[in-house]
């Protein structure tokens, strides 16, 4: 009998539910865990030209490799390749550190001159949803990129790329973000070229 009654109580326990999906970072800390889309086009504009990107993931994650080309109002040109790597130091604190690596190429047209160079990348970002509760992830972040006169070659002596941004996910496969750039090159002949100094507005698809 004894017997008998445990196996009617075990029968009577209702089923567990399957647990919910697990916040996954994905650089915002917010979102329900999906599979983040693994490529994404970005394309921002601003007063001193346009730039157009292709990256390896739609946010950081543990990091992203990026190519981006920029054509300014006055002919300049620039390639850029980055292979970016984030970490978190505290799970509990939406924060991420990044460090990385690029290949940087320029071409002045006002002066005909050309710059190449190996930069150091770093990057940092928050997230502002959780701060402050907002309806969709959002985040601030700056990102920097310089190359010293040992790593930039031809007619250039230094590069520095500085970028801050705000950036809102409207959806799983779409960001918006708002920000501003300074992209400045030390020339050895000629005065530092100033290739984008201004506000920057755009958005990132992912495929």
């Amino acid at each position: 009998m004894a017997t008998l009654s445990g196996a009617q109580l075990v029968a009577q326990e209702p089923e567990q539910q399957p647990a919910e999906p697990e916040l996954q970072s994905r650089g915002k800390h917010t979102a329900a865990s999906y599979d983040d889309p693994p490529h994404a086009f970005e394309l921002a504009l601003d007063s001193d030209g346009l730039w157009f990107a292709y990256r390896t993931g739609l946010h950081r994650g543990k990091g992203y490799g990026s190519l981006a080309l920029f054509v300014s109002a006055e002919n300049d040109l620039v390639l850029q390749g980055q292979m970016m790597r984030f970490g978190e130091p505290r799970a509990d604190v939406p924060f991420g550190l990044g460090v990385g690596l690029g290949l940087f190429g320029a071409e002045v047209d006002d002066t005909n001159d050309e710059v190449f160079a190996i930069t150091l990348c770093g990057a940092a970002d928050y997230a502002l949803d959780r701060l402050f509760g907002f309806t969709y992830p959002t985040r601030v972040g700056v990102e920097v990129s310089w190359a010293p006169d040992r790593a930039t070659f031809a007619d250039g002596e230094r590069v520095l790329d500085l970028l801050g941004r705000v950036e809102t996910d409207l959806s799983t496969w779409a960001t918006a973000f708002i920000g501003y750039r300074h992209l400045e090159v030390d020339l050895s002949d000629e005065d530092d070229a100033e290739l984008d100094s201004s506000f920057q507005i755009g958005v990132r698809l992912g495929f």
